[in-house]
C-alpha cells in the first residue's frame, strides 16, 4: 500500500483500564516466551516433581497398592516432613532454570533495540513496566511451585482427614511463603541482570557466577574467620534456612533466620537500585 493512501483513523475497540495495561507487557512477553516450541515443552517438564508427589500422596492411601509393593501402611506418617521438604527443592530447581532461561531477555532486547522510550510513551510508567515484567516471572513460576505444593498439601489433608491440616500448617505456609519469596527474589535478581548485561548467554552466566560463585566465596569465608558470617552473602543458603525455618526443621545456617531474611531483602533492594538506575529514558507523564 502506498503512504498516500494510508489514512490515519482512531482506534475504535475496546480500552484496557490504565491500572491494568502493564498486563499488554506481560501477555507479548508471555507469548514470546511460549513461541518456542521447546521452551514450551520443557516448561511442561517441570511439572513433573508435582506429579510425581501426587502420585505419591494416591499410593500412600491405598492401602491394597501399598502391601502389593511391600511398603508400610503408615507410609506418610513417617515421611511427612521429608517428603514435603523434598518435593520442595524440587519444584524450586525446575523453577530457577525456567526464570535463567526466559529473563535474560525481558529486558535486555528492549535495551539493545531501544525500545524503552516507545513504552513509555504509551500511558505506562517504570514502575508499571517493570511490573509487567515480573509478572511473567510470576506467572510462569507459580504454578510448577507454591500452588501444585499447596494442592498437594490440601489433598494430602483431604485424604488424611481428622484435622491433620491444622496440625502441619506450618506445612502449606511453608510452601507458600517460600516460594513465593523465592520468587521475588529471583526475579528480581534475574531482571536487574538482564538491564545490565545485554548478551543473553552473559547474562545467564552472572547469574550463576552470582549464586554459586558467592557461594563458594562464603564457605571460604567461613572456614577462613571459623564463624558464619559467610552466609551473609550465600544466598541459596540464605533462602535454604528461612524455607527450613518455615518448615520449622533445623536450618543449614549458622546465623540467625532473621539475618538470612536480611540477605534475601538486601538483595532484593540492590536488584530494584540496580533496575532504576538502568531504566531512565525520558517518561510521559499522564
Amino acid at each position: 500500500m502506498a503512504v498516500y493512501e494510508r489514512t490515519w483513523r482512531r482506534y475504535s475497540g475496546e480500552l484496557t483500564p490504565l491500572r491494568w495495561r502493564w498486563l499488554v507487557v506481560t501477555r507479548y512477553a508471555l507469548a514470546d516466551a511460549f513461541a518456542s516450541r521447546l521452551f514450551t515443552a520443557f516448561y511442561a517438564i517441570c511439572f513433573l516433581p508435582s506429579v510425581v508427589g501426587l502420585f505419591f500422596i494416591y499410593l500412600s492411601h491405598n492401602m491394597s497398592l501399598l502391601q502389593q509393593l511391600g511398603m508400610p501402611p503408615d507410609l506418610m506418617n513417617v515421611l511427612t516432613d521429608k517428603f514435603f521438604m523434598i518435593l520442595f527443592s524440587w519444584q524450586a530447581l525446575p523453577a530457577f532454570l525456567v526464570a535463567v532461561i526466559v529473563s535474560p531477555s525481558l529486558i535486555a532486547a528492549d535495551l539493545s533495540n531501544n525500545a524503552l522510550p516507545l513504552y513509555l510513551s504509551r500511558p505506562i510508567d517504570r514502575r508499571e513496566y517493570v511490573i509487567g515484567k515480573m509478572a511473567v516471572l510470576a506467572i510462569l513460576l507459580s504454578p510448577m511451585t507454591w500452588v501444585m505444593g499447596l494442592s498437594i498439601f490440601i489433598l494430602q489433608a483431604y485424604f488424611e482427614g481428622g484435622g491433620w491440616g491444622f496440625e502441619n500448617y506450618r506445612i502449606g505456609m511453608a510452601y507458600v511463603v517460600g516460594h513465593i519469596t523465592w520468587i521475588v527474589v529471583i526475579s528480581m535478581l534475574t531482571l536487574a541482570i538482564s538491564a545490565w548485561v545485554r548478551f543473553k548467554p552473559a547474562a545467564r552466566g552472572a547469574l550463576f557466577a552470582i549464586i554459586f560463585i558467592l557461594a563458594g566465596f562464603s564457605e571460604a569465608v567461613n572456614a577462613v574467620t571459623r564463624t558464619s558470617f559467610g552466609d551473609l552473602i550465600n544466598l541459596v543458603r540464605a533462602i535454604n534456612s528461612v524455607v527450613m525455618s518455615l518448615f520449622g526443621a533445623p536450618t543449614p545456617s549458622g546465623l540467625p533466620v532473621s539475618l538470612n531474611w536480611f540477605t534475601l531483602v538486601a538483595v532484593t533492594t540492590l536488584s530494584i537500585w540496580l533496575i532504576n538506575r538502568k531504566l531512565r529514558p525520558h517518561e510521559v507523564v499522564r
